[in-house]
């Protein structure tokens, strides 16, 4: 179905090969995960597969690239994109239309589809993806989760051959992720629709993958089925490896533990169901002695204690915010945060997470309440003065950016704030260095992943240093090592007084460094509580991560456990 032989590409401008020597069969009905470090050409890859390479981005290129029985270097876009339908990384950039109706129909009209059948195929798609109560809704008043679920849908009322999906559940809520990937499944086994996946979150779609492609410098560096490449002693697989899969390679290690239980050490079990099947007596067995008890102490009570001597930067006090008469978005919001927190915002798609962090810097103005910024109340204030304390990252980093290159938008940001010329001279480079923007200085910031925009568009705010920084799905296009580095330095940050608030999606990332998480539904903040209390309480359970689902299956266990490291530890600790 899809054959590449000896496919080599380099884009203009740029100083190495995206692709090196790439030779890969793709069969019919399979489904594919394509994963690797960012930059390491996945994206480019699929951008061949589908004609966009050399027919839109320009660059040298060699080898060849056949698509059922089509050359794509030789046919047009509009043939190719009847058979291969693709969803981009930024869901932005595929969305044409006012509302969301006539978005999931221009595919259909633009090849001439009769009207009973569009209607036929619209009814079906809104259906299927649980789109009827945004039907006449505009595109414009979407969250970014929302938009990510039309864009799909539009590709699937074409009933493609082949379905291509650069990071589909970036910006879905877990619900509506795993909604999302269950539709995509069923297309791949009733239809036998080909899928081919790119994801860095591989904790989300590893279970329904059946070929696993690990890409790194232009190359395919590993090709096979997820439980032989797990099961490969490779330092490069420790960044794409689920916490569920890491904790039960470890446990495999335990020769005593694989006997007395008839654990097999040749087969990884890929999902939380698997898992508890498989570790079930063990889990059941385990038995704590009275000094390891510190993962049962772990009720904190009111998290806000703490600062009862401290001044809050922020404060809303009885918030209110609607876009339209007698459609309220936000109700009843109070909230401070202190010098020093590093908060995280969870919650459905379109509840309301973006409108909250818009009213922090001021494009959104509350309808009731005060907000009060370092002391100062907004509703004096223009969004250039307020700007001057908070930094904001939008969801679509790219529409912040307005000159030629990375270098010229760092360089204007510190102009506008009239810093002097030495110091922006020393920020400028500090930054360029702590992102790893250096080689990207001279690059059009569009022309970026969406990794390296959202680094630069960083780069952008902590230039001028602000008190709060805010942010909506910062880690969307990052890899496992890029995350790491990011939150690193976002807890460096927050560590000398400053606040850092992010919304995300990315629930793994969220179990190491942010000790505070709100959860939000239906316009009100519903938890404010320490990470564990949060993650692990019954009403969030659609947020929870890997390892404490697992163990909320064994009533033994403590149930606010939520990292590998705590759960290996526990068992090391554990009676047998």
């Amino acid at each position: 179905m899809i054959e590449i032989c000896n496919l080599n590409f380099h884009y203009f401008g740029k100083n190495s090969e995206a692709l090196k020597d790439i030779n890969l069969k793709i069969s019919k009905g399979e489904f594919v995960l394509i994963t690797g470090l960012s930059g390491s050409g996945k994206s480019t890859l699929i951008r061949a597969i589908n004609g966009l390479i050399p027919n839109f981005y320009g660059g040298r290129i060699s080898g060849s690239v056949k698509v059922l029985d089509m050359n794509v270097f030789e046919k047009k876009p509009r043939i190719l994109a009847q058979k291969i339908g693709m969803v981009f990384q930024n869901p932005e950039n595929q969305l044409f239309m006012n509302n969301v109706e006539s978005e999931l129909v221009f595919g259909l009209e633009n090849i001439n589809l009769s009207r009973n059948e569009i209607e036929n195929r619209l009814n079906d798609t809104i259906e299927l993806l649980g789109l009827e109560s945004m039907r006449k809704r505009a595109i414009s008043s979407l969250s970014g989760g929302e938009k990510q679920k039309v864009a799909i849908g539009a590709i699937l009322a074409m009933q493609p051959e082949i379905l291509i999906l650069d990071e589909p559940t970036s910006e879905l809520d877990p619900k509506s992720a795993e909604e999302i990937l269950h539709v995509v499944q069923n297309l791949n086994k009733k239809l036998g629709i080909t899928v081919i996946l790119i994801e860095h979150r591989i904790d989300r779609v590893i279970e329904y993958v059946d070929r696993l492609i690990i890409m790194n410098d232009g190359q395919i560096i590993q090709d096979g089925k997820p439980n032989q490449i797990f099961l490969k002693e490779n330092n490069s697989n420790q960044f794409f490896i689920p916490p569920i899969i890491k904790f039960f390679l470890e446990i495999i290690k335990h020769k005593k533990i694989l006997s007395k239980y008839q654990i097999s050490p040749n087969h990884i079990p890929n999902n939380i169901q698997e898992f508890s099947l498989i570790l079930k007596e063990f889990f059941e067995d385990l038995k704590f002695s009275e000094g390891n008890t510190k993962y049962f102490q772990q009720n904190k009570g009111q998290y806000m204690q703490k600062f009862l001597d401290s001044t809050p930067l922020v404060e809303f006090k009885d918030v209110r915010f609607e876009y339209e008469k007698n459609n309220t978005i936000l109700s009843n919001i109070n909230f401070e945060a202190y010098p020093g927190e590093f908060i995280a915002i969870i919650g459905d798609n379109g509840v309301g997470k973006t409108t909250f962090l818009k009213l922090f810097n001021g494009l959104l103005r509350p309808r009731n309440g005060t907000i009060k910024i370092n002391g100062k109340n907004m509703k004096n204030l223009s969004v250039a003065q307020i700007s001057r304390d908070v930094g904001y990252i939008f969801q679509n980093p790219s529409i912040q950016f307005y000159q030629d290159t990375v270098k010229e938008e760092l360089e204007v940001v510190l102009k506008n704030f009239k810093i002097h010329s030495e110091n922006a001279k020393k920020l400028l480079e500090e930054y360029s260095e702590r992102l790893d923007l250096k080689s990207l200085l001279s690059i059009y910031p569009r022309y970026l992943s969406y990794g390296e925009q959202q680094r630069t568009a960083l780069a952008t705010m902590l230039v001028i240093q602000p008190k709060i920084l805010i942010m909506d799905e910062p880690t969307h296009g990052m890899d496992a090592l890029q995350k790491d580095h990011f939150f690193n330095y976002l807890d460096e940050y927050r560590k000398k007084g400053n606040i850092v608030i992010l919304v995300t999606h990315d629930i793994e990332s969220l179990t190491k460094y942010p000790e505070r998480i709100l959860f939000f539904s239906e316009g009100k903040i519903i938890l404010d509580d320490f990470s564990e209390n949060v993650l692990s309480h019954p009403i969030t359970s659609k947020f929870t991560p890997q390892i404490n689902r697992l163990i909320k299956n064994f009533p033994n266990l403590p149930n606010k456990i939520i990292r590998t490291e705590e759960l290996l530890e526990l068992v090391e600790n554990a009676e047998i």
